[in-house]
């Protein structure tokens, strides 16, 4: 049976059971419907581990799209791929289609209680934040409202990644949006804070293989910090409170440059949803097709991590400032 909608997967998760394993956090419930909170996984959960995960603002639908139409397509290589099923013994992989199922449902940025959960895990700015954008307990009659107590929706995915660091030492994040300028982004911690992403060393590494092998890539990468700041960031609170100081872990947010949908169907402006998703059918294909060289790099750059995490200490100065150079001078 194939998943061609979140509707699908919330009521058909458990055939994932068949080459995956399923593994249920709790359940929201909002205006008297259930809907669940679940990982898929697949391999060796002591391995190197790549963490998708999206849907974390209900109003970016794309992204809970790209995520399960990953997990689909690796699901349903499994039946038939020996390369694939051999790789599982050196690679943990953690699907997390939909953090957010009431706002993807009820199609709002945030939670069924208002809370942007991207403003909601336990962690202060130490710079200046963006006036409301970077995060205000005014109320959740304005956007970017943080709450006043950690939601569920943020403690699952919380949980996901202590799960995952409870068992391995490498883990690579990549958490799926849409919605910011004309072109694709990554960013890497920090959202709190100007200060530099304390593995950094790693990250460059990381992404000078992804330049020699994908030299044409979509990608600007930077910190989240040069573009805004914000209170509590989920990934921040994860990389400061859950990882370990000998862990290595590289939280990766997705940003995919919306406005170039609209600037080719400017009428979708006009659409709830169309500010942050494309609207036309072959543009939504197109976005499926269009992030998978880097699900795959990733994937393959787990397994053989030891090119990016084990740094000799004779090189470590000077790759750090080559890091800092690219990043943040």
């Amino acid at each position: 049976m194939k998943m061609h909608s979140l509707e699908d997967f919330i009521l058909n998760y458990e055939i994932y059971n068949e080459f995956g394993r399923v593994k249920k956090y709790g359940e929201i419930t909002f205006k008297e419907k259930k809907y669940p909170l679940m990982t898929v996984s697949f391999g060796n959960a002591q391995a190197p581990t790549l963490f998708i995960n999206g849907g974390i603002h209900g109003l970016e639908r794309i992204g809970a799209q790209l995520t399960l139409s990953l997990l689909n397509s690796f699901h349903e290589r499994l039946s038939w791929d020996s390369v694939l099923q051999k790789m599982l013994k050196d690679i943990h992989v953690v699907f997390l289609p939909l953090a957010n199922p009431v706002g993807y449902f009820e199609t709002t940025r945030s939670n069924g209680n208002g809370v942007d959960l991207m403003r909601n895990a336990d962690v202060e700015a130490l710079d200046p934040v963006p006036y409301l954008l970077g995060g205000h307990k005014k109320g959740p009659h304005l956007p970017w409202f943080r709450g006043h107590s950690t939601e569920q929706e943020t403690e699952f995915v919380i949980s996901v990644v202590r799960d995952i660091l409870s068992a391995t030492d490498t883990l690579a994040s990549l958490d799926i949006h849409s919605g910011f300028g004309f072109r694709d982004q990554l960013w890497f911690p920090f959202a709190n804070a100007k200060n530099k992403f304390t593995q950094i060393s790693e990250l460059y590494l990381l992404f000078q293989l992804f330049r020699k092998t994908f030299p044409h890539h979509v990608y600007k990468v930077e910190p989240q910090s040069k573009v805004y700041l914000t209170h509590g960031d989920i990934w921040d609170y994860c990389f400061y409170k859950v990882r370990k100081e000998h862990q290595v872990y590289l939280p990766l947010t997705l940003e995919m440059g919306s406005w170039i949908w609209v600037k080719k169907n400017p009428l979708q402006i006009f659409s709830k949803t169309g500010l942050f998703n494309p609207i036309k059918k072959h543009r939504i294909h197109r976005t499926l097709r269009r992030h998978r060289p880097l699900f795959d790099f990733l994937l393959h750059a787990l397994i053989s991590n030891q090119f990016w995490t084990q740094i000799d200490p004779k090189n470590k100065t000077d790759i750090e400032q080559k890091a800092i150079a690219k990043y943040y001078e």
